[in-house]
């Protein structure tokens, strides 16, 4: 169901957001779902670039998309998301990007996203997000330690203008679902 996951809703509303041949991010690639996700979305001739400090979260992500063939799509940049804006070409325009804030398991819990980083990387996203674009944040509480960067990062997209960007902060009420959902509407 839509609504069991953030991640499927996210997903759903990825869907309606980008067409084949769209460029898009995966700002934090992890186990490499929503590159995946995003691969089959921008189909052949679309672009995927995504990003990770973790090596085991490239490799992991590179035999998922190779034995899925859609690795010709997807450039894997090993290196944190706030170094976004010098790996792309200078021009380029992005319709959609996705940041799942966390780490990839308990085993790596010591590399985690950190505010600066995250708020300078999705700053950066949106000087390059097509008029209609997304940027999605989904918080994974599970393997999130710092209350902080959630601070930090709400604090941050509440000073956005509103006349430019939509906010939405998505949240479960009665049940600990270990995720959190926030959408930006250019």
């Amino acid at each position: 169901m839509l609504l069991d996951q953030p991640s499927s809703f996210a997903h759903f509303l990825l869907d309606q957001a980008i067409r084949p041949g769209d460029v898009v991010i995966d700002a934090t690639v992890g186990h490499g779902d929503d590159t995946l996700f995003l691969a089959e979305k921008v189909a052949d001739y679309g672009h995927v670039y995504g990003f990770d400090i973790q090596k085991e979260a490239l490799a992991t992500c590179q035999k998922r998309l190779t034995t899925a063939n859609l690795s010709q799509q997807v450039s894997l940049i090993n290196q944190g998301h706030e170094r976004i804006i010098t790996a792309l070409p200078a021009d380029l325009k992005v319709q959609a990007a996705i940041f799942s804030l966390g780490s990839l398991s308990s085993e790596t819990s010591q590399d985690v996203t950190l505010p600066n980083t995250t708020i300078s990387a999705y700053h950066q996203v949106l000087s390059r997000l097509n008029r209609g674009g997304l940027l999605l944040f989904i918080i994974d509480n599970h393997f999130f330690k710092s209350e902080e960067e959630i601070h930090y990062l709400v604090a941050d997209l509440t000073r956005l203008n509103p006349e430019r960007y939509a906010v939405r902060h998505f949240q479960g009420v009665n049940q600990d679902v270990g995720q959190l959902l926030t959408v930006i509407k250019k």
